[in-house]
Order: C-alpha cells, then sequence, then structure tokens
C-alpha cells in the first residue's frame, strides 16, 4: 500500500512540475490613463499591454506582441471559441471598424489582428465606442492621452527588441 501512494505521489509531482509556467505580467506604470505592462512567457518577452483604468473605463486592453501583432481584447465573459461581430466607432473622427471577436479565454473577448489603418485612427482619438450586437452590449471607453500611451508602449517593445 505505501508503496502505490509513492507512486501516485510521484506521479502528481511529476505532472506539476510538467505543467506549462504561466506568463508573468510586469507593471511598468501608468501613463496618459493607461496601465502599461510587460508580459513574459517561460522567460521571453512576448506583448506589451495597456489596460484603461478607472471604474468606470475599465475593461479595455490593447495587446503589442513580440512579432509585430496588435489585438483589441474586451472584458467579457462567454464560452470559448464563441466569436461576435463587434462594431467600433473612434471619436471624434467618427472611423467606423467592423471586425470578428473571439472568445479566447473564459472572460476575454480578442480581436483578430488589427490593421495599421486601425490603430492609425486609434492613436488619435480620445473614445473608443464598441457594440456587441449578439451580446446586446454597447460600451463608451475613454482613451485619455493616446500619444502618451503610444510612447510607452513603443518604448516597452523596443527595450524588449
Amino acid at each position: 500500500m505505501v508503496h502505490r501512494s509513492a507512486l501516485v505521489v510521484a506521479a502528481a509531482t511529476a505532472l506539476f512540475l510538467a505543467a506549462p509556467a504561466t506568463a508573468q505580467t510586469k507593471k511598468i506604470g501608468t501613463f496618459g490613463g493607461w496601465e502599461i505592462s510587460a508580459v513574459h512567457d517561460k522567460g521571453k518577452f512576448v506583448r506589451c499591454i495597456a489596460d484603461t483604468g478607472g471604474a468606470d473605463n475599465q475593461g479595455l486592453r490593447m495587446s503589442f506582441g513580440d512579432d509585430g501583432q496588435r489585438h483589441l481584447i474586451l472584458a467579457g465573459p462567454g464560452t470559448s471559441g464563441a466569436r461576435d461581430e463587434a462594431v467600433i466607432v473612434l471619436r471624434p473622427s467618427g472611423k467606423r471598424f467592423t471586425f470578428p471577436m473571439a472568445q479566447r479565454s473564459p472572460d476575454r473577448l480578442w480581436s483578430p489582428v488589427l490593421e495599421n489603418g486601425f490603430t492609425d485612427v486609434f492613436f488619435e482619438s480620445t473614445r473608443l465606442e464598441v457594440q456587441l450586437p449578439a451580446r446586446n452590449v454597447a460600451r463608451s471607453f475613454d482613451l485619455g492621452d493616446p500619444d502618451m500611451m503610444s510612447a510607452r508602449i513603443d518604448g516597452c517593445v523596443a527595450s524588449h527588441e
């Protein structure tokens, strides 16, 4: 009996040690209303993220990957793999973008890789309005100072190249 228990403990320990490490996030600071952080996975830089702050403004994240890919991420519960069409309007320009958002985790929706046209307008905007008609969701986010956020993100990514 004791021998079998030792095998079970050894197997459980091996599984625990073989489990993938979770990504580590290091906060850089808050700039222009955005909390900027660097994310590392297994000791390797993966991306910089910018989160909106404030009690009424939480839930919007921008991800800037080491591979140059940029994503818009929204807080929202759902079933992994689910897809919803998002309508994004950037103010003051009124420029409208529509793209599918995918539920990549139980609490976050991710955009496809963002094109330069979106990020160019984004960094000139002061407000972002998002609608997810299938979820009956409409939210508006104050973008603070996007120039300052952009400069800090550029610095974050460049410091890890």
